[in-house]
């Protein structure tokens, strides 16, 4: 008889689903508060945009993450004694500071002139003290109405060309293997 009257004020269905609405809450870490997410997660990723804004010779370039996390250092500096064709030699440029910036969720900066070459990196510490830097070192070169992006480095992947009109896109950036890029 109770069995009977307790099934009226709760039918199965609506048991069944509260019943896996908490477990998938407990189970789930997405829905619970948590800390900061783990180093080296996509949660952590950097990335850098970069944006012509019409009618400028004023590259506008932004290191960010792919979601809102707070990177302990962003640092950007920028190359204007670059040559277009043959690529410049990396170790030969004259690099000026475009950005230090530390506890940031972003970075921005502006490079003038072209060819010029951006040399990024962010780094990001996990609430345990994993750190991981995520870092690029591209140059670009502005023709008629097309940016053209190279990386720098060659493990770095390739861009190639960019009409301006389609202009933000985004570039993730590489993680900084054990000893360096």
């Amino acid at each position: 008889m109770v069995a009977r009257r307790l099934a009226e004020l709760f039918p199965l269905p609506f048991v069944a689903v509260v019943v896996l609405l908490v477990v998938l809450i407990f189970l789930t870490p997405n829905l619970l508060v948590g800390g900061s997410p783990a180093a080296g997660s996509l949660a952590t990723q950097a990335q850098l945009r970069i944006d012509l804004p019409p009618g400028s010779t004023t590259l506008h370039c932004y290191v960010e993450g792919l979601s809102p996390v707070r990177y302990a250092v962003i640092s950007a500096r920028v190359a204007t004694n670059v040559s277009w064709q043959p690529l410049p030699v990396v170790a030969n440029l004259t690099w000026s500071n475009a950005s230090y910036d530390t506890e940031v969720l972003a970075a921005a900066f502006t490079a003038a002139g072209f060819p010029v070459a951006v040399n990024v990196s962010a780094t990001y510490i996990d609430s345990t003290g994993t750190a991981v830097t995520y870092w690029g070192l591209y140059e670009f070169d502005l023709q008629g109405t097309t940016l053209f992006t190279v990386p720098l480095d060659p493990s770095l992947p390739s861009v190639g060309a960019t009409p301006v009109a389609s202009l933000p896109f985004a570039l993730l950036l590489a993680t900084v293997p054990p000893g360096g890029p």
